[in-house]
């Protein structure tokens, strides 16, 4: 890509006018690495009930995210405020906990092994937001949701007292919620820390082009759903009925 387009591809992103061009160049690289972590997102919302493509999904937003620090640190390490101003934005990014452990996941998986989750679900019925009855059902890390939901179907069909438990209801549909986490991070849903560290990123971006003379970069994620509503997926009550009480 040449310069100008390099320019170009800058302005159209962020839309601050053309003057800002040049703030925006000095740390186009940091920039670019911003945008393809949130691109990840979308992979992880996208694959969140396919294990494989969705580690791999959380691979590569772990890989980007670390090394925005280190761009911006080769970036700005020349300009005359780095010392005094742009340094200290970058090592309290860094310095967080967050970071910490994005660090040390990054460097496990470049050079030593697979990233390793950890995963927890429920399976019943719902009429729409959450469970309207549900109970905690064992979904493996390696494990499809909808692998999960055909064993909690061949329950059902194996036991009528536990099958009656979900209706029938005209209302209802069957569902699986899971959940993935780190172990460093166990109350908290693994698609929520990856916005939390976009979020902080593109925090300290702005700080950043604040301090180069430039106007605050939006970090808007109202593109993306709640993690709520992505965990939570949901199957035809038709299908449901056909397989377990139908089932010859």
């Amino acid at each position: 890509m040449s310069h100008e387009s390099r320019r170009l591809w800058s302005w159209l992103i962020f839309d601050v006018g053309q003057n800002m061009n040049c703030v925006h160049e000095l740390i186009y690289d940091s920039l670019d690495r911003w945008r393809e972590s949130h691109w990840h997102i979308h992979q992880i919302e996208r694959y969140y009930h396919q294990p494989e493509l969705f580690r791999y999904s959380v691979n590569s937003f772990i890989r980007a995210a670390k090394e925005v620090p280190q761009l911006l640190m080769m970036e700005l390490q020349r300009h005359p405020k780095y010392a005094s101003d742009l340094k200290p934005l970058i090592t309290t990014l860094t310095s967080t906990a967050l970071y910490s452990v994005l660090k040390k996941k990054r460097d496990f998986i470049v050079h030593q092994g697979s990233l390793e989750l950890l995963s927890k679900g429920s399976a019943g019925i719902t009429e729409g937001r959450g469970f309207k009855m549900g109970l905690t059902f064992r979904i493996e890390p390696w494990e499809s949701s909808d692998d999960a939901y055909e064993r909690f179907k061949a329950i059902c069909r194996q036991d009528k007292d536990f099958r009656a438990m979900f209706g029938p209801d005209e209302d209802s549909v069957p569902c699986v919620e899971r959940t993935w986490l780190m172990e460093e991070f166990p109350a908290k849903d693994l698609f929520d820390v990856t916005i939390e560290a976009w979020e902080a990123t593109g925090a300290t971006l702005s700080k950043i082009v604040i301090t180069l003379g430039g106007e605050a970069i939006p970090v808007d994620k109202s593109c993306l759903h709640s993690s709520q509503k992505i965990r939570m997926k949901r199957y035809s009550q038709q299908d449901f009925v056909q397989s377990v009480d139908n089932a010859k």
